[in-house]
Order: C-alpha cells, then structure tokens, then sequence
C-alpha cells in the first residue's frame, strides 16, 4: 500500500455503524433503510420488521460464509444481531474447525475474534458499509443502570473498537430517535458529532433513506476531518517559516496573530515552541504585558 502523506486528504471509505437498544425500538427497520442494503439474519427475526430488503436466512456460518460472492452486489450489509454472529455461529464455526477449542475458551474467543476481522476486512475490500444490530444489555452499577450493545466480553469491545458510530435506539413520547453521544451510562460513540436523530415516520420519503442519510452525514464528517487536517498541518508550517524569520517586535507580533487562525489543539503547543525558539533570539514572554519583550 503506498504511503499517504500527512497532508494527503484520505479517499472516502466505508464506515460501520452499531445499533443497540431494546426489542421493538425499530433497530431492524431503520438499518435497512440504508443504499442497497443485504440483511444477514442471524437472529430469525427478519419478518417483525416493518419493511422487507434481500436478506440471508443464516442458520450457522457456513451460510453466510458461501454468500461472499453474492454481497458484492450490495452497497450495505446489516447484520442481525452482531452477538449471533460472533458469540454463536462464530463460536461454534472455531469448535467445529478445531475441537479442542470447544474447552480452551481463550483461544476459541480468539480464534473468533481473528475470523470476524477478516470477514469485516472482505466486507470493506468491497467498498460495503456495514450495520451491526445489538440488543439492549442492562446491568446495574450501584443505583444505575448502564446500558452497553449486548455481546460477551471481548466481542463487545472489539464491537466498539472497529465502529465509527455507536447509537443508542430509544422511544420517547412515540418517537423513536438515536443518540450516538456517549454518556457516563449509555456506551456511544459519535466521531461525526452527529446530534439526536429522529427516525421519521414509517412510509414517508424521509423514512426511506434515514440510515442512508446518517452514513453519508458520517462519511462527510470523517473527509472533513482529514481536509482540516490538512489545512491546519499547511498552516502550522507557514506559522514555523514565520518562526524562523521573526527578529523584531513587528515581526513577533504578527506572529502573535496568525498563531490564532491554528486549531485549538495545536495553540499551546506551538507557543511553547515559539517561547523556546524566540529566547534563543533574546525575546522573554511579558505574562503581564501578554507580550514578548526583548530581554
């Protein structure tokens, strides 16, 4: 793979997206809704969805395992639920390949885990954007309760780890919405900083492409990212030739200025460069002027 500069803007890839909350809240419909999706039913329970897509009745993963080539025609694959996935068909796919496996329950949860990968890494060979469905798990911390997508241990981690996003489904007053902010007792995860979404109607245009939307809003989000990236990593290095031939007190205080147009995150770090480059010149930083003053 060739290298990709640090001022490169990434090409557009796809994205995963994660799903969780109780039965009912409308996880299954809203997945689907998303570009050419392919539902692999791990769960049986494709028929309580409000609207039908292409969909693998899987029984073990041997049935999903020899539809590879046929999820290449799908732009979106959706899977429910992630925990039948991993912690069922997976699991006893490794027993069955390796018996021993059936009572060395570290190797079988690796062996799982190593096998999931590559079957999301093939996804993603196929430019395919992938939905994972979880049920709702509650447990109690003291008086609270904390509210997790539902699969063992390390599935659940790994789960969380490869997702863009991670979206609480939920009700409220007879609206159906998904928060992706994470909270100190709902697990989120929101790297496009997308608000509440409101799941529209069921038979409306904008029902349609809700998940549809939502992965384009995400795609945006992420090139934007890297194009900002870009852009502030240009200014950083015009700032340092700035650095580098300042000598006067005009000269620093234009400095000064254009320090401000950098991120946030890079401000205190450079000032601190800049305090070390500007002493070596004979400037000192005047905490109380806010100002560099020749010492």
């Amino acid at each position: 793979m060739p290298i990709v500069k640090k001022n490169d803007v990434l090409p557009e890839r796809p994205v995963i997206i994660v799903l969780y909350g109780v039965p009912g809240s409308g996880k299954t419909s809203v997945a689907t809704t998303a570009d050419n999706p392919l539902l692999i039913d791990c769960d049986r329970g494709a028929d309580r969805a409000v609207q039908r897509c292409d969909t693998i009745m899987a029984k073990c993963w041997k049935d999903i395992d020899s539809e590879r080539e046929s999820m290449k025609d799908y732009k979106t694959i959706v899977v429910d639920t992630a925990k039948s996935m991993i912690d069922d068909y997976l699991s006893q796919y490794a027993i069955d390949n390796n018996y021993k496996l059936k009572t060395n329950t570290l190797k079988r949860f690796g062996q799982m885990g190593e096998d999931f990968k590559e079957f999301v890494n093939f996804l993603r060979s196929n430019g395919s954007d992938i939905v994972f469905i979880c049920h709702d798990k509650e447990t109690a911390d003291g008086d609270v309760i904390k509210h997790s997508p539902d699969c063992t241990g390390q599935s659940k981690d790994l789960l969380v780890r490869i997702a863009d996003q991670v979206g609480y489904v939920f009700i409220q007053n007879g609206k159906r919405s998904i928060s992706f902010a994470p909270l100190d007792n709902f697990v989120g995860k929101n790297v496009a900083g997308l608000g509440t979404v409101v799941i529209p109607d069921y038979g409306t245009t904008e029902f349609d492409t809700c998940m549809s939307d939502i992965i384009s809003k995400v795609k945006i989000s992420i090139q934007g990212k890297g194009e900002a990236q870009a852009k502030a990593n240009e200014q950083l290095a015009a700032i340092r030739e700035q650095l580098a031939a300042a000598m006067t007190d005009e000269d620093i205080l234009a400095l000064m200025e254009a320090t401000k147009l950098l991120p946030k995150i890079m401000r205190v770090p450079f000032f601190s460069e800049m305090q070390k480059s500007l002493a070596a010149k004979g400037f000192t930083f005047d905490q109380d002027k806010k100002l560099f003053v020749k010492v």
